[in-house]
């Protein structure tokens, strides 16, 4: 009978390789289901959809908007780009 010794450092490895692994898996899933949240509106969010997005008030949504550096359309009042706005969240997000 042979018998098969394992080191404490072939341990440690192995357990770093799972937990590692498993990590990998968990953030490939949030970052499928951010992408469907995010790419399941339209390329033109309108305020509606701001308020949908951060759970708000629609007279927080005018008060969010009203910050210069939120994103929004020049030429069209009450519109704002759907991956601007989003990089914009992950870009002022804690």
């Amino acid at each position: 009978m042979t018998r098969t010794i394992i080191t404490f450092e072939e341990l440690e490895a192995e357990f770093f390789k799972s937990r590692m692994e498993q990590l990998f898996k968990e953030a490939y899933k949030q970052g499928v289901q951010e992408g469907i949240k995010q790419f399941s509106y339209p390329p033109v969010l309108t305020n509606k959809d701001l308020a949908e997005i951060f759970q708000i008030a629609d007279s927080t949504v005018t008060k969010l908007t009203a910050n210069p550096s939120f994103p929004r359309l020049a030429k069209v009042k009450g519109r704002y780009p759907r991956d601007k706005v989003f990089k914009w969240i992950n870009v002022n997000s804690i």
